[in-house]
């Protein structure tokens, strides 16, 4: 009899260690398995911001250019010697400029920095042929005449990207202005972007891609002028490259910028998975650590005490599941015996462990979706909102918000005054009395508005939108400086399931109208109901 029961006591003891195992495990599996899928998501998301951000970066530069090209389209090129002296004034400004010429109708240069063209036509080039209807942007593409006539130090190949415009008189075409960009600035902004990247700038690939024909235009040098060679889609993913490995991609394409309607430039970044993901490796061993050590301390406690803390253990097993079903959030109180009570807190310290590492990840994905600056909602939570509205039926209001006079502020006292009254202006935003409405900071002294239409009239939307003109340009007290600024605001409606973008962009449109017409205004877009 007593072997029988010594031979219970030990099959009881085992049984109970293996449960407690187990059970310990599979909290650990699950909680490391969801954190772990969350911190890839939020990782992949990054890397997709850092092509979106780069991609804009190029399509702001290129706009730059258009306009710059669109303002000299206006000047008077009748007298050669000054015409020359001023587009040498023009390449000596803005030396991105490889090239400015100015031809006749017929397309013989006869102006052109540096003399360089003139008397040769250009008429069968796309950058006379297409400027003849409209403005022209080509992609990027080798020297043709200028391939000889260019200073060229390094011996490389020259690439340009070509601007022109039709110059007109009294509704007749006189001519094309037409300019080749040189495409070195692309290497000057992709470097400095790398340099952002910090540690990770040694494990991370910036390419730049040509829709045309799918060529990398700018990236590694084993694999400029190559098509690239994997097919992605925008957004974050994974994929195997021609050298085998696993990266994880983000791939952003640039939409242009205000008018400049883009190139449709595709800018990818990538990281090796092992890189990339190194940080969910290392949170999935911390978790699995602190699983097993538990587990074993858990296992040790019911070899040698199974048949004093059956009971005990029982409670504390059930209430472990109860936790993982979310119905308990702590274990029952145990006194009398120090054994069960050393238990009870391993596993509940275990439990507090793993939901502290939850919480973490929970902070990460809220900082991820907050400007570091003001607070306010960034672009990335601005279209997870948007994704959450778009089924809803009612129609919202869009106000596009740009500081008038901000960069006076910045260039008098500095941006810590220029961070503080951001600041300050975020507050406002935040303090404004519209039911749902949801601030934005897009980026630098751009902000974003939206809130539910509901059965407001256009005038009373002006009415909102002109307090809040009125409230961003009262007088800001900062700590060396009173400084005021005003506000223009362009507005549209957006009506679910449309995509939003197309709102955002007519908002957009209508700021740059309350820009050209004074400032300190609000206007409609033409399509406002």
């Amino acid at each position: 009899m007593k072997s029988f029961t010594m031979r219970l006591g030990l099959i009881l003891a085992l049984s109970i260690a293996t449960l407690v195992f187990l059970l310990t495990l599979t909290l650990t599996y699950l909680i490391s398995q969801r954190s772990a899928d969350s911190l890839e998501q939020e990782i992949g998301e990054q890397l997709s911001t850092t092509s979106h951000q780069l991609v804009d970066k190029l399509d702001f530069y290129m706009w730059s250019r258009y306009k710059e090209v669109q303002l000299l389209q206006g000047l008077d090129w009748k007298e050669q010697a000054d015409t020359r002296r001023l587009l040498d004034q023009v390449q000596s400004n803005i030396p991105a400029f490889s090239w400015i010429g100015v031809t006749d109708s017929d397309g013989e240069v006869t102006a052109s920095t540096n003399g360089i063209l003139e008397g040769v036509s250009i008429a069968k080039r796309p950058v006379y042929q297409e400027a003849k209807n409209g403005p022209f942007i080509g992609d990027v593409h080798e020297a043709v005449l200028l391939a000889e006539l260019l200073p060229n130090p390094t011996g490389e190949p020259l690439q340009f990207v070509d601007i022109s415009v039709p110059l007109m008189q009294n509704g007749e075409f006189q001519g094309v202005l037409a300019t080749h960009l040189s495409w070195e600035w692309g290497e000057e902004v992709l470097d400095h972007f790398n340099r952002t990247l910090h540690d990770q700038a040694d494990h991370t690939d910036l390419f730049v891609v040509s829709e045309r024909d799918n060529t990398v235009l700018l990236g590694p040098d084993d694999m400029v002028g190559k098509p690239l060679p994997v097919v992605l889609e925008e957004g974050a993913s994974v994929r195997e490259w021609s050298d085998g490995a696993q990266y994880l991609t983000g791939m952003a394409v640039g939409e242009g910028y205000d008018d400049y309607p883009g190139l449709g430039w595709r800018v990818v970044v990538r990281q090796p998975t092992t890189v990339a993901f190194a940080p969910v490796a290392t949170l999935e061993q911390t978790i699995l650590w602190i699983g097993i050590l538990a587990s074993i301390v858990t296992a040790i406690l019911g070899w040698f005490l199974a048949s004093v803390i059956t009971r005990p253990l029982k409670r504390i097993t059930e209430t472990a599941a109860l936790m993982e079903q979310g119905k308990a959030n702590k274990f029952p109180h145990q006194s009398g015996i120090q054994e069960i009570e050393s238990l009870a807190f391993a596993l509940e310290s275990l439990v507090t462990s793993l939901t502290h590492s939850e919480s973490k990840r929970v902070h990460f994905e809220a900082l991820a979706n907050r400007d570091a600056l003001t607070g306010l909602a960034n672009r990335v939570a601005l279209r997870e909102y948007l994704n959450r509205l778009h089924s809803s039926k009612d129609p919202y209001i869009f106000f596009y918000i740009d500081l008038d006079g901000f960069k006076a502020v910045n260039d008098t006292y500095g941006h810590a005054v220029g961070d503080e009254l951001l600041i300050e202006v975020a507050q406002r935003l935040r303090a404004i009395d519209v039911e749902k409405s949801f601030p934005v900071r897009l980026s630098g002294d751009e902000f974003f508005l939206l809130f539910p239409r509901s059965e407001r009239t256009q005038q009373e939307i002006r009415q909102i939108g002109t307090s809040i003109i009125d409230t961003l340009s009262e007088s800001v007290t900062l700590d060396i400086a009173t400084v005021t600024v005003g506000a223009s605001i362009g507005a549209a409606t957006w009506i679910p399931p449309e995509p939003p973008h197309l709102a955002i962009e007519q908002a957009d449109h209508a700021l740059y109208r309350s820009k050209t017409n004074g400032k300190q205004r609000l206007s409609f877009h033409e399509s406002f109901e």
